[in-house]
């Protein structure tokens, strides 16, 4: 009989693989467009992004959670009538809920737009409005397919939109339309193609909706408390958005020199951060059913394995990529960007890798542990602490204080998201060696990284960035084998189930 550990193992892998191909459409598409739009109108599209992402949070965030925890639970049962139900009661509240959000948007476009520093942010959200709708379809029919654990036919779905968003707005440009409009329009037809695929995947299921009755109220005070505090971290990112760029023209900047700076750091730097962390994404994906399900049925130690290694791994995955950025950010953001600037900040927010690769994994897991407020409360915490520190140096203020503060709000978080997952389970602290060690060694493998680049920098750009940041990563993934931080016996899969469960609660 396979171990839970190795379903785990094969679900993350599966998971990774597909999303490692979205994230690298992403990633080539995110050049495509900072090339064509310029750091100027990435920071306008960036803000209006912002915006759409809390509008899309407040919608339907919750609802593919709670739809995939019912699903499960009346799908064991073989209840297939409470299951689709339950997808038709989604599907009530999804849309109801993005058409009010929208209305309330559109109502309320000249407001919301004089708060942002340049009024074209308000019109490419408007084009964006539609994604909204899409995703309050989609996401009943999401939960239903997530509870029924079909993992790679979502991730297959995401790389579709991905791609179905790239070929439409390359099409668009050729054809002349108006670059910042046609990037928002695509996302909105993206989200439509995705709604469409999820309504096909249902039924190809053999899914069947049923009547509602009875289930509308309980999903929505179900899904709420998720919603909102899920919501928290969408208007953070709104308010740091619209703050930012204020901040900057208070101290003397132009709205365009405002969004310039914006867009070279948020916009361009920040989403290279997030494509070594696909894994620990791919892992909290995955965790939130598998750690529910075993704390929901009392097993204590099962819990707390899966709990520990995740965290190491996090911390692991995280720390191996951030010598290749501390080293090499600035002549990165040359090549990928033409954008010296965005080099720099990537640079400069390398270490903040470990903090969101923690964070992202211990929310989730506060989700998976019913600690959905206190999760909330933990990331507002965190965020205050984000927003003292954009006060005090508001006057002297610089993008290197937006990643310190950024750094400081993530690990206040993570600090108190940890402790209350201790609370609830008990795990041990084996973990704080991994991140010790792993941000040790980050020191000499940076200066490695560094040095092998200058010896190369004779060479083509490319060439050289490649050569140094494989060297890099090569060189600390081989010193965390050798302080432990990584079990390579786990990886190749050596051990016996029982022995890898062992190994798995003791190292990353």
């Amino acid at each position: 009989m396979k171990s839970a550990s190795h379903y785990l193992f094969k679900a993350v892998l599966s998971v990774t693989f597909f999303t490692v191909i979205d994230r690298v459409l992403g990633f080539f598409f995110k050049i495509y467009l900072s090339r064509e739009l310029g750091a100027v109108n990435m920071g306008v599209y960036q803000v209006a992004l912002s915006i759409f992402f809390l509008l899309l949070t407040v919608t339907t965030s919750g609802i593919p959670l709670i739809v995939s925890k019912l699903t499960a639970k009346y799908e064991n049962a073989g209840n297939k009538k409470d299951s689709g139900g339950t997808v038709a009661a989604a599907l009530i509240v999804g849309i109801g809920s993005a058409v009010i959000v929208c209305l309330i948007t559109v109502i309320l476009n000249k407001p919301i737009g004089s708060l942002m520093a340049s009024p074209e942010s308000m019109t490419v959200l408007l084009f964006m409005l539609p994604g909204v709708l899409f995703s309050g379809i989609y996401s009943a029919f999401r939960g239903n397919l997530w509870g029924k654990q079909k993992y790679t036919v979502m991730s297959v779905i995401e790389v579709i939109e991905q791609s179905v968003r790239i070929l439409l707005t390359v099409l668009l440009f050729l054809l002349g339309f108006n670059r910042l409009k046609m990037t928002a329009l695509s996302l909105s037809v993206s989200c439509g193609v995705t709604a469409v695929c999820c309504i096909v995947c249902f039924y190809a299921n053999k899914g069947k909706m049923s009547s509602p009755k009875g289930k509308i109220v309980p999903l929505i005070a179900s899904s709420a408390p998720i919603t909102f505090v899920r919501a928290s971290s969408s208007i953070v990112n709104s308010v740091v958005a619209i703050v930012v760029p204020m901040i900057l023209v208070g101290m003397g900047h132009t709205n365009e020199q405002a969004m310039y700076i914006f867009g070279s750091s948020i916009g361009m730097a920040m989403p290279l951060l997030y494509i070594p962390i696909t894994v620990v994404g791919s892992l909290a994906y995955v965790m939130i059913p598998t750690l529910s399900s075993a704390y929901g049925s009392g097993n204590k130690q099962s819990a707390q394995r899966q709990i520990e290694s995740a965290l190491k791994i996090s911390i692991v995955v995280a720390a191996v990529f951030v010598p290749m950025f501390g080293a090499l950010g600035s002549p990165i953001g040359k090549f990928v960007y033409d954008n010296a600037d965005a080099g720099r900040f990537l640079a400069h927010s390398a270490w903040l890798l470990i903090p969101v690769s923690v964070e992202n994994i211990a929310s989730s897991m506060l989700n998976s542990l019913d600690l959905e407020k206190r999760g909330f409360f933990n990331y507002m915490i965190g965020s205050s602490v984000l927003f003292i520190i954009l006060a005090i140096f508001c006057k002297n203020f610089s993008i290197d204080i937006l990643t310190f503060g950024l750094g400081a709000s993530l690990t206040t978080s993570s600090i108190l998201d940890i402790i209350a997952i201790k609370k609830r389970t008990d795990i041990k602290l084996g973990f704080m060696y991994h991140l010790i060690v792993s941000s040790l060694l980050i020191l000499p493998a940076t200066f490695l990284t560094k040095t092998v680049y200058s010896l190369m920098s004779y060479l083509p750009l490319m060439l050289s960035i490649s050569v140094s940041a494989l060297v890099g990563c090569v060189f600390m993934f081989l010193l965390s084998l050798v302080f432990g931080t990584i079990d390579l016996s786990i990886i190749i899969g050596k051990k016996n189930p029982k022995k890898r469960l062992k190994s798995i609660a003791k190292t990353a």
